[in-house]
């Protein structure tokens, strides 16, 4: 038996942990999906196609490659039947396919003027809705490719991330405005607009239950709403050091995932928004993540420019080591996140900007007429060490 077999027979039976197998692909894996049956994901590629990967064997390809779109596919979804897949891309359209066939059920849905980030089918398999560049959400009919509804979100914003709602009755999108929108599906009505704050709202999911949402932004967080009145629900999970660019949540409700910049993967609990288990270290910046149906599974992908899948434990994760609770303030942790402090001397007194605040460190040495230097400590994230000259007074300064 091979390496790669022996490690996915290890996963499976629950070796200490976290257990991890790995499966190399030529080409950039955007996004993955798991089929319902847990056994099986298809994964779309920078290389124009999607494949259907066989999770017992490490992602060994047991479909495809399925071909038609022009250009690369950002987003895929499986109905709940598993017998159709949907998929966006760059090329602003969106395709559904037969699983068994791997040919395109309908010409490729054409509506979209940009590229398509996010899919989804409805709960009864019957719509799909798909969120674009063009700032729009249209919902579409799954078996005649009929457009239903448009969803205008009436200003120039990147609509990053569509879901539908375990009744099927309403959608959330989140998008480049810091908005999260709820959204009725017959009408095109926007019944909620939630205000994320002041960053980008990267992806956006229902519980299971419908009664919340929860989103993740590109200021390092995830997020807990009500989805009826729109109310922020507990303390942001806390912990990532950069950009958050997916979440996944379990069909049990009990966990949430996240994948980051910072390269980890990282489990939270939904009741108390604590981070549970090992962080899932990658070598480079994780683009995606996703929950086995069974809650049983994690698949992430990261890499710059090949198609690492990596298929973790979730068992594992949680029973084998704790990670410690933090007891930093929101705020701080913000702060700290920022990439870059400018440092400033005026009058003999030191400043530290960032995004939210001005924070005053001084006076220092009132007598002196030179520059004085402030030592900020490690409170920045980054490894490096960064140190630019703005001038006689101004100073860039990324500390390590």
């Amino acid at each position: 038996m091979s390496e790669v077999s022996d490690t996915a027979r290890d996963t499976f039976q629950g070796q200490p942990a976290p257990t991890r197998a790995t499966r190399r692909r030529k080409n950039k894996v955007w996004a993955v999906a798991f089929f319902n049956d847990g056994r099986r994901v298809v994964t779309s590629s920078h290389d124009k196609t999607l494949r259907i990967l066989d999770v017992r064997q490490i992602g060994e390809m047991v479909g495809g490659p399925f071909k038609g779109h022009t250009d690369r596919v950002r987003s895929v979804a499986i109905s709940p039947d598993d017998r159709r897949i949907a998929s966006g891309g760059d090329d602003a359209t969106v395709i559904i396919w037969d699983t068994e066939s791997k040919q395109m059920v309908l010409n490729p849905l054409v509506k979209h003027t940009e590229k398509v980030n996010s899919v989804c089918f409805s709960p009864d398999g019957r719509r799909v809705a798909s969120s674009s560049h063009d700032s729009t959400v249209v919902v579409w009919d799954a078996e005649t490719g009929a457009v239903l509804a448009t969803l205008d979100h009436r200003k120039t914003v990147h609509v990053w991330s569509v879901s539908f709602s375990p009744d099927r009755l309403k959608l959330a999108s989140g998008s480049s405005d810091h908005t999260i929108r709820v959204w009725r599906t017959v009408n095109a009505e926007c019944l909620l607009k939630i205000n994320a704050g002041q960053w980008s709202v990267r992806s956006v999911v229902w519980s299971p239950d419908g009664n919340q949402l929860v989103s993740v932004t590109s200021n390092n967080t995830a997020k807990f709403w009500d989805s009826s009145s729109g109310e922020k629900i507990g303390q942001p999970c806390i912990g990532h050091t950069r950009w958050i660019t997916c979440l996944a949540t379990s069909s049990d409700n009990s966990v949430i995932a996240t994948a980051s910049d910072d390269s980890t993967v990282r489990l939270w609990c939904t009741k108390t928004h604590k981070q549970i288990g090992h962080i899932l270290e990658h070598t480079k910046k994780v683009h995606f993540v996703a929950i086995s149906p069974d809650a049983e599974l994690l698949v992430t992908r990261s890499g710059a420019d090949d198609g690492d899948l990596q298929l973790w434990s979730v068992r594992d994760i949680r029973e084998h080591g704790k990670v410690e609770e933090s007891t930093t303030d929101y705020e701080e942790v913000q702060a700290r996140s920022y990439s870059l402090l400018l440092c400033l001397s005026i009058h003999h007194i030191f400043y530290v900007l960032t995004s939210a605040a001005v924070v005053r460190f001084g006076p220092v040495h009132r007598g002196s007429s030179e520059n004085q230097e402030l030592d900020l400590g490690p409170v920045l994230p980054d490894s490096t060490n960064l140190e630019l000259d703005l001038g006689e007074r101004f100073r860039m300064v990324r500390s390590s």
